[in-house]
């Protein structure tokens, strides 16, 4: 059972308590330790579906179970003692020259980020993708911004470690209509980015964090903002603010 400080309501599981932080507390910081939580308790759901799945003897059954504790204690203490530095290099900050890249979107096109030097600005939104219900709708929000980037010469660019086929169904279901979405599922263009460090993803070395980088017509990151780990959700007058800041506009 864990309860909310801000409305002291009870809840059963973390991922019901967070589902409720993103919804009722969206702007506020998410609490210290949620995500390593959320990650111990997938775990131990994934685990015992195995158990209550296999049709194997008692014995057995308790070996499988004492291996859920095991890999549940192994994730917690993974993510609490992960040396910061152990997938982080030197972050791209702003007055650097975007690393170019060319990844494939979700409607059968490629991206190729030199391609719109002295064409548009692109704000690439790095983020966790399928596994964060919240990265999702913060994809699917940024349409609403259409009419603002289109003004500004922005394109949209959201980029995920998704295997393409399953980033395509959601995309072609519920994805954008203006922001193009691109899989990453080498993370090659993460690593580049520096997007796989504990102090920017929850699910570190395995999936980029929540993070904005604004690269101008000449190539340049001239905004980086990196939201991850705790904050998977980002009001959209609050990016547009920090674009608008970074163009002069």
């Amino acid at each position: 059972m864990v309860e909310c400080e801000r409305c002291h309501r009870r809840f059963s599981s973390y991922a019901a308590f967070s589902q409720h932080f993103d919804t009722k507390h969206h702007n506020a910081q998410r609490p210290i330790g949620l995500e390593k939580e959320l990650a111990a308790e997938r775990e131990l759901s994934r685990y015992r579906a195995v158990v209550h799945n296999a049709h194997v003897s008692s014995k057995t059954k308790l070996s499988v179970f004492l291996l859920i504790l095991i890999v549940a204690s192994g994730v917690i203490g993974y993510l609490a003692l992960t040396p910061r530095g152990q997938f982080t290099g030197t972050t791209i900050l702003a007055g650097a020259l975007a690393p170019d890249f060319t990844l494939p979107g979700v409607y059968g096109e490629s991206f190729t980020l030199s391609s719109y030097r002295g064409k548009a600005n692109v704000l690439l939104f790095f983020n966790e993708g399928l596994s964060c219900a919240p990265c999702l709708t913060q994809m699917t929000d940024l349409d609403q911004l259409e009419p603002q980037f289109t003004n500004l010469n922005i394109i949209v660019v959201s980029i995920t470690g998704d295997q393409l086929n399953l980033l395509s169904d959601w995309a072609h279901s519920s994805g954008p209509q203006y922001g193009k979405v691109l899989s990453d599922q080498s993370l090659a263009v993460s690593r580049a980015y520096d997007m796989l460090g504990p102090d920017k993803s929850m699910m570190p070395g395995s999936a980029p964090g929540h993070s904005f980088v604004l690269v101008n017509e000449q190539g340049t990151i001239i905004w980086r903002q990196d939201y991850g780990p705790y904050n998977m959700s980002v009001p959209n007058d609050e990016i547009l603010a920090a674009v608008k800041q970074a163009l002069g506009a």
